[in-house]
């Protein structure tokens, strides 16, 4: 039987205005499923991420991982969930500090979350130096960027590029869980197909369960099994992909289904 790996309950989420974002959201995302959060621009789809991510706090609700509450106040749970959770965002141009090379944006989790310590591979800089960057070079090989790209800048790379660099560094620490905060929307459409099959294959290949948000149908339907909509921070629809698309029974999601652009086929 599938476990839940992450988990929303009774979701409720305010700013500081006190105008509620997020309204009894309920989410269950089980382990090696895909699933993607739908809506347009205000619905509370990215808002739904952050507080998976552990970034805000809900104002009710909690957060679940792997069967427990998440509290980020407990150092070593944080920890933990940081490096099973990573996360990419949407603009590759931003998301990467210029300054620094593609093996030190990389590696920055496996420094920042010690998991070299829990490597067991010896005390010695050269032995932790040498693991950092077999971890490294092993990320890029799985997103299709060859190993002299470590000794790069980011601005050396194009944006579709930049996004694999991106989520090379998002897994380089073997998380469990990736969310993906529209991860292909700021890229052209040929880079985008490939970047969704890039996301696909990684899945498949480590295990990974992917929590995307888009405001495009025609992207989730490509790489997630379940596809949760939103409309002003409510949940209106969710279940299969394949049944949300094929027979919507909100007048919501049909009218997302019919304005939306497709991506190409082939």
């Amino acid at each position: 039987m599938t476990s839940t790996i992450l988990e929303a309950r009774n979701l409720n989420f305010s700013y500081h205005s006190g105008v509620p974002i997020l309204n009894n959201i309920n989410i269950s995302i089980k382990q090696g499923q895909n699933v993607g959060l739908v809506g347009e621009s205000g619905s509370g789809k990215s808002t739904i991420l952050r507080l998976l991510l552990g970034i805000h706090r809900p104002t009710q609700g909690q957060i679940l991982f792997a069967g427990e509450e998440l509290t980020l106040s407990n150092k070593e749970q944080a920890r933990k969930f940081r490096s099973h959770v990573q996360v990419v965002f949407q603009d590759p141009y931003s998301s990467l500090d210029p300054r620094q090379r593609v093996d030190q944006l990389i590696a920055e989790p496996l420094h920042s979350l010690g998991l070299a310590k829990d490597a067991n591979i010896g005390g010695s800089r050269a032995n932790i130096r040498e693991w950092i960057d077999n971890q490294v070079v092993d990320a890029l090989a799985s997103v299709g960027l060859p190993a002299d790209s470590a000794r790069r800048y980011p601005d050396e790379f194009s944006g579709g590029q930049r996004q694999r660099i991106a989520i090379a560094r998002a897994i380089v620490c073997k998380p469990q869980v990736l969310l993906a905060d529209e991860p292909v929307s700021a890229l052209d459409v040929s880079t985008r197909v490939r970047v969704i099959e890039l996301l696909a294959e990684l899945g498949q290949s480590r295990g990974l369960t992917i929590v995307m948000v888009s405001h495009d149908l025609t992207v989730v339907a490509a790489l997630c099994q379940q596809s949760i909509v939103l409309e002003k921070g409510i949940v209106v629809e969710q279940g299969e992909t394949a049944a949300v698309l094929g027979a919507p029974s909100h007048a919501y999601t049909r009218r997302l289904i019919e304005s939306l652009p497709r991506l190409p086929v082939g």
